[in-house]
């Protein structure tokens, strides 16, 4: 139904899925905001089509890391402003205003500590360990290639934690380390580690390269070199932009072919 929904301007970038929509724009100091004229075009694009969109759904959240944060227009459909949030969940990841992830955690191990009572039920059941846990795990890896790279020490054992409390409800006295030997995996850290390589190693492979990739070395260099298939590193200023996906994965691969 919004296939055919395309802002038209060049400064903002904007995400579809089913029935949703995210905009973006980067602004520096004495840029204007252009999201406003974006928003009044998808107003129109839904009146034109027999729709309506919902003001009290639609947040706004800004990103700022300025001492001193600037005067910003707040957006308004019809004349209703945007309630500006510090958090939104967008396809089940929940962003907030820092780019931390403490928000994003919190709600999977509070989701997949829910289900720990489930688990106990299952056992007491009959039904086999080896059944209960991949599907456990499966909710406090959702979109982990997302935000894994940046997670720090105490959130990834906060994590770990959920996990050694699933694996001491099917084996009651073992050690952690005994209960990973016998359900043969890996910690949940280590886990998710090797999902983000094998994503970004599909993505490296592909015809369609993401434009944040850079070229490989011997492209950018224009000459046969040993590691000739490794990625260009990224230049860098801040710890929160080497620590995102991308940079980290080609710092990641590089240490890997050494």
């Amino acid at each position: 139904m919004i296939n055919d929904l395309e802002p038209k301007s060049a400064h903002t970038s904007h995400w579809k899925y089913v029935e949703g929509l995210t905009l973006s724009e980067s602004l520096s100091i004495r840029d204007q905001s252009t999201l406003q004229s974006d928003l009044d075009e998808i107003q129109q694009w839904a009146e034109q089509n027999d729709m309506r969109l919902n003001v009290k759904k639609c947040k706004e959240m800004v990103i700022c890391f300025l001492r001193q944060s600037p005067d910003i227009v707040s957006l308004h459909i019809n004349g209703n402003p945007l309630s500006i949030v510090s958090s939104f969940k967008v396809l089940g990841v929940t962003f907030n205003d820092l780019l931390k992830w403490n928000d994003n955690v919190n709600i999977l191990v509070k989701k997949a500590s829910k289900r720990l009572y489930i688990l106990r039920i299952l056992q007491r059941c009959g039904v086999p360990s080896a059944d209960l846990l991949p599907d456990f795990l499966s909710v406090l890896e959702y979109a982990c290639t997302v935000w894994h790279t940046s997670l720090p020490d105490y959130l990834s054992n906060k994590i770990e934690h959920v996990q050694k409390r699933a694996l001491r409800v099917l084996y009651p006295g073992l050690h952690y380390i005994d209960d990973l030997q016998i359900f043969q995996i890996p910690r949940l850290d280590n886990r998710r580690r090797e999902l983000c390589i094998k994503t970004f190693e599909k993505i490296t492979k592909t015809n369609n390269r993401l434009n944040h990739l850079l070229p490989t070395r011997e492209v950018a260099h224009g000459g046969t070199l040993r590691n000739k298939d490794c990625l260009s590193l990224p230049k860098y200023r801040t710890n929160r932009y080497k620590n995102s996906f991308i940079p980290a994965m080609c710092f990641e691969l590089k240490n890997k072919l050494q």
